[in-house]
């Protein structure tokens, strides 16, 4: 079995020298651009002020070029830079993931259902959660989408799907952390998009357009003349000042247009930008999964790329909405450079009908399934469920709990079938009851999303899991333990349909009763689930419930035990055929300093 953690760590250890060298890099280029502007300004005062208008001419330009490249270039390397820092830092959650510290991972709170079937007991999101160990979106989407994969069953056909898109992507890992790492480096850049695609899709045409594309012709070069002529001595600097007079009014005129379009596409158009680089590195990308190309030949657009296309869009957006420069106002004032972006913009939205929607939800599916591979690729230990045709059926050999560091996780085989099929879980405190229960559920949330399982070897059949496990009392709402759980309950035998089968985890049936009343509700609820269209786990410390294996069709008997060893108690946390043999709460409440006759 490969050591993930060690090529994290190997690929932490590149990026941490790779990011070395950018800062180095980013320091020189910084230094560079300073000393430019300090030299290239005394050198253009000194031109201005002894009336060389040739040299002062000259040397502006030559200043202003080489400023730009400068500025370009840092801000290459300064992207690289955030980039590979992005991907030191994707190898850092993968090696916490390995050592199961998650508290720093996104937790998926906002996704989590108090009254969902399963969401609290087998801890899919928040704090130490399913989430947070599977979850490697660089999209919002993709992070919404993951989360819906984790909270509802998919059908067949896309599990299967889902299956054989994860299976091509768990080697490409260059792939999937460059997705990643693009998001990352974005994260800033994750607005809310509806009104930009709203006006995206608003069919708006130039006002005045004639007008515009006019004066882009006559101004810019009336301009361009009279401070050429001024430098060559042929007109006073008068009629440059002039010329720029007549386009201050003219910008005055698309001013509104440019600040609807600012304000219409405010936050959401920077999510172009991580929708562009993502789309870029899918189709470079080579896939042999009919899923996956289909998926990738889903975002062509016309005669050009996708990417193309939206890098269009993003340089007449970021143009736009950048604007307030010293450097930008004086060439604007020169050369009605808002005009020239306010007929570009509205000519590619002419030109480009695009559905972007669609490559947002194309872009969503591949970082979910990015996700689902990432966990594949890092617990290598996990393997691929098959599906039974059947109902009712799970088998399942050394499952295992995905949140449980593999050091010290005990592995279970398991096998169950059959409509009103019900195992009775006995055991003492702390042998691993509860654990089996979330062991099985958790790893049916993840047969279910298309993920693999933490087993050797598992086949399953499709079912609504339900659960029944952390009832608490809530005080705002005056409802003790007792009562929430039989809220729960109902919640239960209401949810049982014939669409699909339930698989229920019940775990301490009715512990919030006495003996008498617990024993007489758990017989009664066991023999209405036995005639349900369900199937499922009922832990309990009842053992005279075991003899319902000898009265009720398709129960049985299952322990967890323990063994005492003077003082000590040892679990081997196996799942056993049979009733629960040995106890222990006299001996931890010994161990715990009550006194006991």
């Amino acid at each position: 079995m490969k050591d993930t953690k060690g090529i994290f760590e190997k690929r932490s250890a590149i990026y941490l020298e790779k990011v070395a060298e950018l800062k180095t890099r980013s320091k020189q280029l910084s230094a560079t651009r300073i000393f430019t502007f300090i030299f290239g300004t005394i050198l253009i005062v000194q031109f201005a002020n002894t009336g060389q208008s040739s040299l002062f001419l000259v040397s502006s330009l030559i200043f202003v070029v080489a400023f730009i490249w400068l500025l370009k270039r840092h801000n290459g390397v300064r992207n690289e830079l955030n980039f590979q820092m992005a991907l030191l830092e994707v190898n850092k959650e993968e090696i916490d993931r390995k050592d199961l510290n998650l508290k720093e991972l996104e937790s998926g709170n906002e996704f989590y259902d108090a009254q969902h079937p399963y969401h609290e007991d087998l801890d899919v999101f928040g704090k130490h959660s399913l989430f947070q160990f599977i979850n490697r979106s660089a999209t919002n989407d993709g992070k919404n989408r993951l989360a819906n994969w984790l909270s509802q069953p998919a059908d067949q056909d896309t599990i299967l799907s889902r299956q054989h898109a994860v299976k091509e992507l768990i080697d490409k890992i260059d792939f999937r952390q460059n997705f990643q790492a693009y998001g990352k480096v974005s994260e800033d850049e994750k607005g809310s998009k509806e009104k930009f695609l709203q006006w995206l899709k608003n069919e708006d045409k130039l006002p005045k357009a004639l007008f515009f594309r006019a004066v882009l012709l006559i101004f810019p070069a009336f301009t361009i003349i009279a401070f050429a002529a001024y430098a060559l001595d042929y007109l006073p600097i008068g009629w440059g000042f002039l010329v720029v007079v007549f386009n201050m009014a003219i910008l005055g005129v698309a001013f509104n247009p440019l600040n609807d379009i600012g304000s219409q596409t405010q936050n959401g158009y920077l999510s172009v930008g991580v929708l562009k680089d993502l789309i870029e590195l899918v189709e470079k990308e080579s896939f042999e999964n009919e899923g996956l190309v289909k998926l990738q030949g889903s975002m062509s657009h016309k005669s050009q790329s996708a990417a193309k296309t939206l890098t269009q869009l993003k340089f007449l957006l970021d143009t736009i909405h950048n604007r307030a420069n010293m450097m930008y106002i004086i060439f604007d004032l020169l050369l009605i450079l808002d005009v020239y972006w306010l007929v570009r913009i509205y000519r590619w939205k002419e030109q480009n009908k695009l559905e972007l929607q669609q490559w947002f939800d194309v872009m969503a599916e591949f970082d979910a399934l990015n996700s689902l591979a990432g966990y594949a690729f890092a617990n290598p230990e996990s393997t691929f469920p098959k599906m039974n045709n059947d109902d009712f059926n799970i088998s399942a050999t050394q499952l295992g709990h995905p949140l449980i560091h593999a050091s010290k996780r005990v592995n279970n085989d398991f096998n169950f079938q059959g409509r009103g099929g019900i195992c009775l879980i006995t055991g003492s405190n702390m042998s691993g009851k509860s654990t089996f229960l979330r062991t099985l559920g958790i790893n049916m949330i993840l047969a279910q999303a298309g993920a693999p399982v933490i087993a050797t070897d598992m086949a399953f059949s499709r079912t609504n899991v339900f659960t029944s496990m952390r009832t608490t009392d809530e005080l705002e709402e005056n409802v003790s333990s007792f009562y929430a759980e039989l809220q729960r309950l109902k919640k239960l035998l209401e949810s049982i349909s014939t669409d699909r089968p339930t698989l229920f985890m019940i775990d301490e049936v009715l512990k919030g009763t006495n003996s008498e009343d617990r024993h007489k509700g758990a017989i009664a609820l066991i023999k209405q689930l036995n005639k349900a269209h369900a199937f499922g786990l009922v832990s309990t410390h009842d053992l005279v419930l075991g003899n319902l294996a000898n009265q009720l069709n398709g129960v049985k008997n299952y322990s967890f035990n323990s063994v005492i060893k003077g003082d000590e108690i040892i679990f081997d946390y196996t799942l056993t055929e049979g009733i629960c043999k040995s106890f222990n709460a006299t001996k931890l409440m010994q161990n715990m300093g009550i006194e006991i006759d």
